[in-house]
């Protein structure tokens, strides 16, 4: 598969990994913030992502710009709660429709819709479609540590073979560390906490990735009282002289996640990043800049 098409996917897949007026509380009060996952609760998520992309040092290249809109839904599922609080989360992702314009031509990708393809659209779609109906279980701590994920070996084959670079153990990784995690104590407004993690992708080899976390307090959005909390991702190679001849120069992300502590749920989340990479191919090296807009929006049923 061409690189820019794998990269192409990538980026719409690590957008997973990734999450996320009024009156505010008094400074000095203190908060525990808590999901809240009973036995039968379903939630929808709707994850809406809006990238451009630019390829840059190659005169030859047919395509150098190219927009995409993706629309991915994704379910949750408790099945059950153990003694100490753990929940044990079914997530399946139901359904992608991406919309792509290029150079090489505008198309609609919908995974609903199994009719093959033609050129470029067929080719993005095989990397994609494995991903509908993907079913996994996650464990969860009520401060959102997930403790274990359990991925069915027909969905391990799928993400191995058809996930341009994700695979099974990119899939577990962000499944166990792309949660929103809080710290185990009471918080005030403007304190913060930070997680770090490694993440192993076979296109870029191992990645570390670290988010900052700042508690802002609470806001009334749509008559809704929400606690606000300030994100910041930074990503880099764990092995910057990896000799895969594709390059992670910068990934930075940051945006403001809604908790709803009464629901115990996120309730809305938005995020820009930027994405730089340097490409090999064909003995050239091709700069690629991604910019993205992601919201994700958390609806019970």
């Amino acid at each position: 598969m061409d690189r820019r098409v794998r990269v192409h996917i990538l980026t719409s897949i690590l957008s997973f990994a990734a999450l996320l007026v009024g009156s505010s509380s008094e400074c000095w009060a203190q908060k525990t913030l808590v999901w809240k996952l009973p036995k039968g609760r379903q939630i929808e998520v709707m994850v809406e992502q809006d990238t451009d992309m630019k390829l840059e040092g190659s005169p030859t290249l047919a395509v150098k710009e190219t927009h995409a809109s993706q629309l991915t839904t994704v379910t949750w599922k408790v099945l059950d709660v153990s003694a100490d609080g753990i929940a044990s989360v079914e997530q399946a992702i139901a359904r992608i429709v991406l919309d792509m314009q290029s150079q090489a031509g505008n198309f609609v990708i919908d995974t609903a819709d199994t009719k093959p393809l033609q050129g470029l659209a067929e080719t993005i779609a095989r990397g994609i479609r494995p991903l509908a109906g993907a079913r996994y279980v996650v464990k969860t701590k009520p401060n959102g540590e997930v403790v274990d994920v359990t991925i069915p070996e027909d969905v391990s084959k799928k993400m191995n073979e058809g996930t341009a670079g994700l695979g099974e153990a990119g899939l577990r990784e962000i499944a166990v560390n792309g949660s929103l995690q809080f710290p185990a104590k009471s918080i005030g407004v403007g304190e913060t906490w930070t997680t770090k993690y490694e993440m192993d992708m076979r296109v870029f080899g191992k990645l570390v990735v670290v988010t900052n976390y700042q508690y802002l307090g609470e806001e009334v959005v749509g008559g809704v009282k929400l606690d606000k909390i300030k994100a910041t991702t930074a990503t880099k190679a764990a092995d910057p002289d990896d000799k895969s001849g594709l390059k992670l120069a910068k990934q930075e992300s940051t945006g403001t996640i809604w908790f709803d502590n009464t629901k115990g749920c996120i309730d809305h989340s938005e995020f820009q990043q930027e994405m730089a990479m340097d490409v090999m191919q064909a003995g050239a090296q091709i700069k690629q800049v991604v910019t993205q807009k992601l919201k994700l929006t958390f609806q019970s049923r």
